[in-house]
């Protein structure tokens, strides 16, 4: 059914639900990502709006840009250092562990091994940004806030490496053409940067979250030209500006990253939108159900069991805040949808498997929310993606 309306009425639709629904049913304990997902599925099979609408699209880019432009400001290397030993154990522990179902994929579903790893990504990876802004929402010590913040972005660091090595790897002149790319942003941006602070700044207060979220925007289209993804230029942009000082003690506010925050409340709920629009409702049947089910019967306790081994033999001071640590990084929503668009658009897998892998990644971003503690109401955090 397609209600018959004005374009600029639909959009006011769209924008007085996709902003306030979520929050409300917040209350429920319902992810509000999940919510804006659901709500992309609802339109298409409903409404029939905005089907390849570049207002939409363009604002799921801002978000998801946006998103990893404030994960990659969130890595403090010199705090990952300090943990490094630990670190790299857990680190070495996810590489073999992703490699190994993604074997175990490839042998069962009978897929490449290019594909079965994108796939044991999708399912391995925790999504960084996303649980980073889940914290305030529920009751954590400093501790485990540090240790949940430390295992989510070192894995997310290794998680985008192996994806740009697996998309990359399918000839030598796109891997060296790519890497080339990604060479060149990361000489090129401290020198970009440094200019914008000395020659610009000073003269155009307040630009700093714009100029940010602009150049985030442009090397996540080039990273996405060159056949990765978004998510890479931006989280080179994010990382690279986390460096400089300027970026983050900034005069008239104390937190730069609240200010990067505020601006991805409002666009992120447009990616999970748009999203959901592309949910490929036509693969949902039984046997896509129970790949989604199975997924979730055996990977999230396989990680679970992985998260808790690594806890136990090497961080044993730390054994009584296990369940927080673990649940807490169970949420795989970004990173899960990002890999199964990948798979639904760059190799030829069963339809069935990217439906298993949206199924496991909502069920994984919901169920850690039913083991957790919540937050006293008042320090409930008002970003978009608490509460996960």
């Amino acid at each position: 059914m397609i209600l018959d309306m004005s374009l600029e009425f639909q959009y006011f639709i769209l924008f007085s639900v996709l902003l306030l629904v979520p929050k409300i049913l917040q209350r429920f304990s319902l992810p509000t990502a999940i919510t804006a997902l659901f709500l992309g599925i609802l339109t298409t099979l409903t409404l029939g709006w905005f089907q390849d609408d570049q207002l939409i699209l363009m604002l799921s880019r801002l978000g998801i840009t946006s998103l990893f432009l404030f994960a990659g400001m969130e890595v403090e290397l010199d705090e990952l250092k300090k943990d490094a030993k630990f670190l790299c154990i857990h680190l070495a522990q996810s590489i073999v562990l992703t490699f190994l179902v993604a074997v175990a994929l490839s042998y069962i579903f009978t897929i490449d091994l290019r594909p079965a790893l994108i796939l044991s990504l999708g399912i391995m990876s925790p999504s960084t940004g996303f649980i980073l802004n889940s914290l305030k929402g529920f009751k954590y010590t400093e501790k485990q806030v540090h240790w949940i913040r430390s295992k989510a972005i070192s894995s997310e660091l290794v998680a985008i490496v192996m994806m740009f090595f697996v998309l990359q790897t399918e000839s030598v002149a796109s891997f060296t053409r790519s890497s080339g790319a990604i060479i060149a942003m990361i000489i090129i941006l401290p020198l970009l940067f440094k200019f914008f602070i000395k020659k610009i700044a000073p003269f155009a207060k307040d630009s700093e979250v714009n100029f940010l979220i602009l150049i985030a925007l442009l090397c996540g289209v080039i990273t996405t030209k060159l056949g990765t993804y978004y998510l890479v230029g931006a989280f080179i942009v994010g990382m690279t500006a986390g460096r400089f000082r300027h970026f983050i003690e900034i005069e008239k506010s104390k937190n730069f990253l609240i200010a990067i925050s505020f601006f991805f409340t409002f666009f992120v709920p447009f990616y999970f939108y748009s999203a959901g629009m592309k949910f490929p409702v036509e693969m949902l049947n039984t046997q896509g159900a129970i790949y989604g089910v199975a997924f979730l019967a055996v990977f999230l306790p396989l990680r679970i069991i992985a998260m808790k081994a690594s806890i136990w033999f090497f961080l044993k001071e730390q054994w009584q805040d296990n369940i927080e640590i673990t649940f807490s990084l169970l949420p795989t929503l970004i990173f899960g949808l990002v890999m199964a668009t990948i798979l639904q658009d760059r190799f030829e897998v069963p339809p069935e498997l990217v439906t298993g892998l949206l199924i496991y990644t909502i069920g994984s971003s919901i169920i850690p929310s039913l083991f957790l503690k919540k937050a006293p109401k008042e320090a409930y955090d008002s970003s978009f993606i608490s509460h996960q």
